[in-house]
């Protein structure tokens, strides 16, 4: 994992996770074991979607996610149908606008911190 993955990702757990439905009184996800939560599953392309996606609307991302990312999940079917998502417990789907905030704010932050100069005493 990226070192800018790794950032994303530990902030979207602070972000996101304590506002998610899923989440417990003991701060752990309700998820069965063998249903990974969406937004990390996939954020290595989500990550992608934003890098190349720039608009002030979320539809441009959320078209893409779901060309990209939904169209690869288990849970949606040929028809582009997912009963995960129709009933609401989709995390990537739920908190998605979340998600593209978190990510270009960070991408906003890298981006600053390379353009800043680095003041160097002459001596």
């Amino acid at each position: 994992m990226t070192p800018t993955l790794e950032r994303i990702e530990e902030r979207l757990r602070e972000v996101i996770c304590p506002r998610c439905a899923r989440y417990t009184s003991k701060k752990t996800c309700s998820l069965p074991p063998d249903r990974k939560c969406a937004i990390f599953r996939s954020l290595p392309d989500v990550l992608e979607i934003v890098r190349r996606t720039h608009s002030w609307r979320i539809d441009p991302y959320a078209d893409t996610l779901r060309l990209r990312v939904c169209a690869e999940c288990p849970h949606e079917d040929d028809h582009g149908t997912c009963p995960i998502r129709e009933s609401l417990d989709c995390a990537l789907d739920a908190y998605f606008p979340l998600v593209v905030d978190e990510i270009e704010s960070e991408f906003r932050r890298i981006h600053a911190s390379e353009s800043t100069p680095v003041y160097r005493d002459p001596l």
